[in-house]
């Protein structure tokens, strides 16, 4: 398949603070010590679910064992896979199921999202998303449904020659990406999934996976060098 240079897809940063009504966040509202950073979110959509890893610290370690302990109880929490206590530097790690609906993680991935960091403390969550101008108002439409958003600033990512782009590239990830693209894998609500670009090229959704997260972070790298306010 040919690699067309006819266009891009736009992308955009936001910013923006949240008091996210019902989630985990309310656990470090009386726990001013308390951060805690999302390492990792991998949506099982089809299932319901997203397998999380979190980083919380604190300087007082009852306090993240405590965390732990309300982490286990907490309604979206399904179930803590694993915990590992760091007493060097003050931290504990946790990888978890967390419910997929009401969930901001969820919804940037629904919006075709490249990039999403999260830092929750003092009972606010903090986020950066990167995902693709089309979808901009509407995501920010929807998460002013989520609880009161403060703080907010998009970022236009600085326009660039598709080839510029392309060149980061493999001949199968440019491929890959774009069949995604051309079956909607990132539109909103998606109109395909991985399993219909496995299906178009007779490749594992493992791989089919693993080559659109590759891409994404390549893509990614190229507007974080090069974007502009």
């Amino acid at each position: 398949m040919e690699f067309e240079t006819g266009g891009t897809l736009d992308f955009v940063s936001l910013d923006f603070k949240i008091m996210h009504d019902g989630c985990t966040t309310a656990l470090t509202n009386d726990v001013k010590d308390l951060v805690i950073r999302m390492l990792y979110c991998h949506p099982f959509r089809d299932r319901g679910y997203n397998w999380v890893v979190v980083e919380a610290k604190a300087k007082d370690q009852s306090l993240l064992a405590k965390y732990v302990g309300n982490m286990r109880k907490h309604g979206r929490v399904r179930s803590v896979l694993e915990v590992k206590h760091d007493v060097k530097n003050s931290s504990v790690r946790l990888s978890l199921i967390e419910g997929y609906e009401g969930m901001i993680s969820s919804l940037a991935y629904e919006m075709g999202a490249v990039q999403k960091q999260e830092t929750v403390q003092n009972g606010e969550e903090t986020w950066r998303v990167v995902l693709p101008t089309v979808n901009r108002d509407i995501f920010v439409e929807l998460i002013n449904l989520y609880g009161k958003v403060v703080n907010f600033k998009a970022t236009r990512m600085e326009h660039h020659d598709p080839v510029e782009i392309a060149s980061r590239l493999t001949n199968r990830e440019r491929d890959i990406i774009r069949i995604a693209y051309e079956l909607g894998y990132f539109e909103f609500p998606k109109s395909a999934h991985l399993k219909d670009i496995a299906r178009e090229t007779n490749l594992s959704i493992p791989t089919i996976n693993e080559y659109i997260r590759c891409s994404q972070r390549k893509i990614l790298a190229f507007f974080i060098e090069n974007f502009t306010t």
